[in-house]
Parts: structure tokens; C-alpha cells; sequence
């Protein structure tokens, strides 16, 4: 009869303590599940308050004092260490009880994770008024590096003719996933990474094109699907590149081409593809 009791008494604490975790549902994704060195992790974090009380995130007020926090570890169990430590991305949220918040972020902006490995995430929010943290599942993602098969250096316009003129070397990558194979562009000097793109598939002997213009935009022409062709411009904008244009075309009268032939860098063997009838753009867009 003790022995049952004491089974009971356990169970008792048990599901007490699973309520009181059960106070926020967690739920950490990412886009991927692999990603190219430098590329930007986004991850998502969605957050249903089950406490039955609204929460407040970051006040001044100590009943406010809630926060969210990640921990990252590297396949060798060591800890990556965050960036910056004051950082809360839960801050100036108010959460009412039954409702769900997503957050999306970056989390290499939070974490250095620019070698490659295998990392493993969890998401972990503390909040004054409940009794225990609450943690997300932990996920696993893997950051590699890809093949440059070409590379330019480029100068960069400067607002100032007296101006030192900055290079930066502009890479077309190929890079493997668990999905398969793809082509990817990144944009980097001796210190910073400008951008880093997903361009398309990679389509066995198809080599993307890749020229750059008078004014250093990036100009890439890439097959992605049988008979369809993403063309492409990125450029520097502030400190980052951008994707400032992108076109789909079709094969038309040859082997679709980068030319300078007219004077300035334009698609010839081709024409403009139009959606519904050449392609499907939910199927065949590059990833960003």
C-alpha cells in the first residue's frame, strides 16, 4: 500500500511538472537543414502562451522580465558562444494567454557559426511570473563549404573619384545539400560576406553565366529547368547585395547567351517566359 502511494505521490509531481512546463509551447524550425558557410540560418520560433495570463517581454517592470535565449552546440558537444549576450528578440512583446507569436531571426547574427559543422539549437524563454524556464526541442542543422568553380574581383563604384577603390571577389559556388546539388553565389572581401544566394539547380554539364557590368552589378544567367532559364542581377546596396532583378526566359532561336553585343549586358536566344504557361514559379524559384 506505501509503495503505491509513493507510485501515485510520483505521478502526482510528475504531471505537475510537465504543467508547468506545458505554460508556453515551443516550436523551433529552420528553413533548411543545411546551409552553405555564411549563409543567413533563419530560423522560426513559434510561441503559444498556455499560462492563462498575458506576458510582457523586456519592460523595465520586474513582472516584465521575460526573456528569450538560444543555446548552440557544436557536434563535439562544446558550447558556440553568443555574440551578444544582452540581445532579446522577445523584447516589447506582449504575449495574451491562448495566443501564438512567431518570430523569424537569423540565428548566426546571435552566434558565430561560421565554421563548418554540425550545430544543435534550442530555443529557451525565462519570464518572472512562471515558476520554470520553458525550452523548444532541439534542432540540428549542418553548415558546409561548397566548390568555387569561378571567381571574379571586381572594383566597387566610390562616391569620391580620390576615393581607394575597394575590390570584392564575387564566387559562383557549387554547393551540396541533403536535397542535391546547386549553384550558389557570394560576394565577399578579406573581412566581410556581402551576400550569399541560392541561384538554382545544378543540371549535370550547365554552367551558370556570370558578368558583371559598368556599374559592378553582378549579371547571372543560370539553367533550372529543361528549357528554362533565371536570369538575374545583384548589387551592392549600403554594405550588402542585393537581388535586384530577376527574369525568366525560355529558349528561343539557339543557346541562350550573356552578350554585350548591343552595347550592355542583355539575354539573347530567348525570350521572356511567362508564368502559368512556361514554369511554375513556386516550383522553380531559386532559395534565398
Amino acid at each position: 500500500m506505501a509503495y503505491r502511494k509513493m507510485l501515485v505521490m510520483a505521478g502526482a509531481m510528475l504531471l505537475l511538472g510537465m504543467a508547468a512546463h506545458a505554460q508556453l509551447g515551443m516550436k523551433l524550425e529552420a528553413e533548411q537543414n543545411c546551409y552553405l558557410r555564411y549563409e543567413r540560418i533563419k530560423m522560426r520560433l513559434t510561441v503559444r502562451n498556455y499560462s492563462g495570463n498575458t506576458l510582457v517581454f523586456g519592460g523595465a517592470d520586474a513582472t516584465e522580465r521575460g526573456k528569450l535565449t538560444f543555446s548552440v552546440r557544436r557536434q563535439s558537444g562544446q558550447m558556440v558562444k553568443c555574440l551578444d549576450p544582452s540581445a532579446n528578440p522577445m523584447e516589447d512583446i506582449i504575449l495574451a494567454p491562448g495566443l501564438n507569436r512567431e518570430l523569424v531571426l537569423d540565428i548566426n547574427s546571435l552566434f558565430d557559426m561560421q565554421r563548418p559543422d554540425v550545430y544543435k539549437i534550442e530555443a529557451r524563454i525565462s519570464h518572472h511570473r512562471l515558476p520554470h524556464d520553458c525550452a523548444s526541442e532541439p534542432i540540428i542543422v549542418e553548415v558546409k563549404e561548397g566548390n568555387v568553380i569561378k571567381e571574379k574581383v571586381i572594383g566597387l563604384p566610390m562616391k569620391k573619384e580620390t576615393d581607394q577603390i575597394r575590390n570584392v571577389k564575387v564566387k559562383l559556388i557549387q554547393f551540396t545539400d541533403n536535397v542535391g546539388s546547386m549553384w550558389c553565389l557570394r560576394v565577399e572581401d578579406d573581412e566581410l560576406v556581402y551576400g550569399v544566394f541560392r541561384l538554382g539547380p545544378f543540371m549535370g554539364s550547365s554552367v551558370p553565366q556570370m558578368d558583371v557590368d559598368g556599374s559592378s552589378a553582378i549579371h547571372i544567367l543560370i539553367q533550372v529547368a529543361p528549357h528554362l532559364y533565371s536570369y538575374s542581377v545583384y548589387s551592392m546596396i549600403g554594405e550588402v547585395v542585393k537581388l535586384r532583378q530577376q527574369v525568366y526566359y525560355v529558349a528561343d532561336g539557339g543557346y541562350p547567351q550573356l552578350s554585350r553585343a548591343s552595347g550592355y549586358l542583355k539575354v539573347e536566344h530567348a525570350r521572356v517566359a511567362q508564368q502559368g504557361k512556361d514554369y511554375n514559379l513556386k516550383e522553380t524559384a531559386p532559395r534565398q
